[in-house]
């Protein structure tokens, strides 16, 4: 039987960080869109986007043992990334009510490792009575495949877990939290992103 192989490509360098910056751009612009314009529908790019850059994985099998692939776009340009820590975890009443500190991360401390970030409880709370809690990178898992970043399924496990505005706050500290870590200044940035939308809406209206 004929052997049907295929060409496969890789990203250079170059490339990858293109693509990593072109990531974090469309990160920037929808935290401010969700933030400013108060455009919920934006959390579910914000989702998509965190979990592109620090929680891709794959699971496959090498000699028959279970392998965990890191596929995170971070990592593709920086093989030893570090990000601040949590300030703390969140406790969430079965209310849904919880106090949510205006910073998620503590920045006077210093940089840990994406894996030791990752797995950092970032709230905990209750349901029926059992102690319930979910670290970062399955949070931004969640949130992406269950709420329509990546994937919309029709099960929605932690949406008693956790309120929809608590989401949100959650989702932009996170991304705050990584422009932060990778020294992106986000206010400048988005000074900028505004600046750019406002021209291009004035050129657009004096061609009209």
């Amino acid at each position: 039987m004929e052997r049907n192989n295929r060409l496969v490509f890789s990203r250079s360098n170059a490339g990858m960080k293109r693509k990593f910056d072109e990531a974090i751009t469309i990160l920037e612009y929808s935290v401010m869109l969700v933030e400013l314009f108060e455009m919920e529908e934006f959390n579910n790019v914000i989702a998509g986007q965190l979990k592109l850059l620090l929680g891709e994985t794959k699971h496959t099998r090498i000699k028959r043992e279970k392998v965990t692939i890191d596929q995170s776009l971070i990592k593709k340009i920086n093989p030893h990334p570090k990000l601040y820590p949590l300030q703390g975890c969140i406790e969430i009443g079965k209310t849904g009510a919880a106090e949510l500190p205006e910073e998620l991360f503590d920045y006077s401390k210093q940089r840990i490792d994406l894996v030791s970030w990752r797995n950092q409880v970032i709230f905990k709370t209750s349901m029926e009575g059992k102690p319930l809690e979910m670290t970062i990178v399955d949070f931004i898992k969640e949130a992406a495949d269950k709420i329509g970043g990546a994937q919309a399924d029709s099960r929605l496990p932690y949406k008693s877990m956790i309120a929809q505005e608590h989401i949100r706050i959650l989702l932009v500290g996170l991304s705050k939290g990584l422009f932060k870590s990778i020294g992106r200044d986000y206010k400048q940035h988005l000074s900028m992103n505004l600046a750019h939308i406002t021209k291009k809406i004035e050129q657009s209206q004096a061609s009209e």
